[in-house]
């Protein structure tokens, strides 16, 4: 969870890995222990080790449910908040076969298209596998973690696949809810000079993560660092409740949360 600035435009809220079957396959666990102030190495990659808790550093977890999202309505309304919503466009897969979020999720995205049309969410595009697809490198392995390969817009992989991946997500996004993507949040806050250039030629217009700026600026696009959000994950929720989300709405500054365009709308002023 990051982001804990009021600044001239405002904090927004950012849900993200909405969608993202990340929380099925990116499996790692614990490899340092602290042991009297001394971090010493720890096996939590091994076998079965990185599958139990507290060893288990991520996934798996499952996808909020239609009625939690639902709930989550309520409270972002009541609260009188707005949130943006990072979603990962295809859920990827055992054999690394896409399937577009509406069709995997179709109860999930209903609401979600029903939270839209209430004015209370924003849907960004949070890439369309949320990993890597080649040699099947998103699958967890015996030995070792998997994360390096749960980020989707990593310097090392073709232009090509960056702009193919930003097409596709904001083809199934843009088609199911009906409204213009326009907030890219990178999967793992990673992204290259290529995936902003693929980005602005797609329509996005404001890229929302971590260290935003650390390409330098670019034409069309406007980058808003987390010092602007307060970011959590599915996972968040899925852990801790939706009792957690409940306070976190009544943030101490008592100002209501909005979304990332939102903000980018202001701090444009």
């Amino acid at each position: 969870m990051s982001g804990n600035r009021l600044g001239g435009g405002g904090l927004a809220l950012r849900l993200d890995d909405v969608g993202a079957a990340s929380k099925a396959h990116e499996v790692y666990g614990l490899t340092r222990l602290v042991v009297g102030g001394v971090r010493i190495p720890f096996p939590g990659n091994f076998l079965f080790l990185k599958y139990l808790p507290p060893i288990k550093r991520w996934g798996p977890y499952r996808e909020l449910l239609a009625i939690e999202w639902e709930d989550i309505l309520t409270l972002v309304e009541a609260a009188g908040s707005r949130m943006t919503v990072g979603i990962t466009a295809g859920w990827v897969e055992r054999d690394g076969h896409v399937v577009p979020f509406p069709r995997k999720f179709r109860e999930a995205a209903g609401v979600i298209r029903e939270g839209i049309r209430r004015g209370l969410l924003e849907v960004a595009n949070h890439g369309y596998t949320h990993c890597v697809l080649e040699d099947a490198a998103f699958r967890p392995r015996l030995f070792s973690g998997n994360r390096q390969f749960h980020r989707e817009f990593l310097e090392w992989l073709p232009e090509g696949t960056h702009r193919e991946h930003l097409a596709r997500a904001q083809g199934i996004l843009e088609d199911f809810f009906g409204s213009p993507v326009l907030t890219l949040v990178p999967p793992g806050n990673a992204f290259a000079r290529k995936t902003l250039d693929a980005a602005a030629g797609l329509g996005l217009r404001y890229l929302s993560c971590r260290d935003a700026g650390r390409h330098g600026p670019a034409d069309g696009m406007m980058l808003i660092d987390d010092e602007h959000v307060m970011a959590i994950h599915d996972r968040d929720l899925i852990l801790r409740g939706l009792g957690w989300l409940r306070d976190l709405l009544r943030p101490p500054s008592g100002a209501p949360f909005l979304t990332v365009r939102q903000v980018g709308e202001r701090l444009a002023k």
